[in-house]
């Protein structure tokens, strides 16, 4: 039967089972069904607000192996309050962040990531700009689609990066690159790329390629930045970017620095592209 009973001022609607008058249809409910409905309910209010429901709550103390007197102590908080969140009981923002970032490990990574991009400010290092994910999930969408291989893909990146600010005196995404074997790549692309594929921006194939799960919304770059963005898929569209791979090693700011090396974007001016 729905139901639409009020949590925390607002009324969600539920449907629960419950025993009916066969006489006059008027619903009856027994202990059990009742505490049904407020877990119900209360599980509806969590959905529509972003909230961890209550067996979401549970799996993650289950996956982790602990009684909830463990996993009390391991959020710091009462036993009662872990009972209460498994049942019934509404968790407000601050706790369902503490229990995402202790029980669920993509969501802390992106925190920590989130963290690490905010806490550097704009520098010679990110082409005089803050990082900004949204331009880089963008760029690496309309990209991916030329490139496929994550190894093509860092490059198309790092030359959009540094061709721009060549010509505009800024990077587009802000994205720190760093010198690794195989080229120039945006620093810790790896967790980037994992990031973008959990979001379900990007998709993994079976052949160790990525391709994009929704088409690039070029609307997020300005005129400039399309042009630039232009500029390098034409450089990248007959090959995948095979040749700007090899081409990266011949640039100064891969010839010039070491491994593991940030590279700086004053090599900028001096692309052989």
């Amino acid at each position: 039967m729905r139901f639409t009973p009020e949590v925390k001022g607002e009324f969600v609607a539920v449907l629960v089972l419950t025993h009916v008058c066969a006489a006059c249809n008027t619903p009856l409910m027994d202990s059990h069904q009742m505490n049904h409905l407020r877990k119900a309910a209360a599980d509806q209010y969590r959905r529509m607000h972003g909230l961890l429901t209550s067996d979401e709550i549970i799996k993650f103390r289950q996956a982790l192996g602990m009684s909830q007197a463990a996993f009390a102590n391991y959020l710091k908080v009462g036993e009662a309050s872990v009972k209460r969140w498994e049942t019934y009981y509404v968790q407000d923002v601050v706790q369902d962040e503490n229990i995402r970032l202790k029980c669920d490990e993509a969501y802390a990574e992106t925190n920590a990531m989130e963290v690490h991009w905010k806490i550097h400010p704009a520098d010679i290092y990110s082409g005089k700009k803050r990082f900004n994910w949204e331009l880089f999930k963008q760029a690496a969408c309309y990209l991916v689609e030329l490139t496929r291989s994550p190894l093509f893909l860092n490059k198309a990146l790092f030359y959009l990066d540094f061709i721009h600010y060549k010509l505009h005196g800024t990077s587009i995404t802000g994205a720190r690159y760093v010198h690794l074997e195989y080229g120039p790549c945006p620093d810790q692309y790896q967790n980037l790329f994992d990031l973008l594929i959990q979001q379900g921006i990007l998709t993994a194939t079976s052949h160790h390629e990525l391709k994009s799960a929704q088409k690039a919304d070029l609307t997020v770059f300005d005129d400039a930045e399309k042009e630039t963005l232009r500029k390098v898929a034409a450089l990248v569209k007959n090959d995948q970017g095979k040749a700007l791979l090899e081409q990266s090693h011949e640039e100064q700011a891969f010839k010039k620095t070491h491994s593991m090396q940030l590279i700086s974007y004053d090599y900028a001016q001096h692309l052989k592209i």
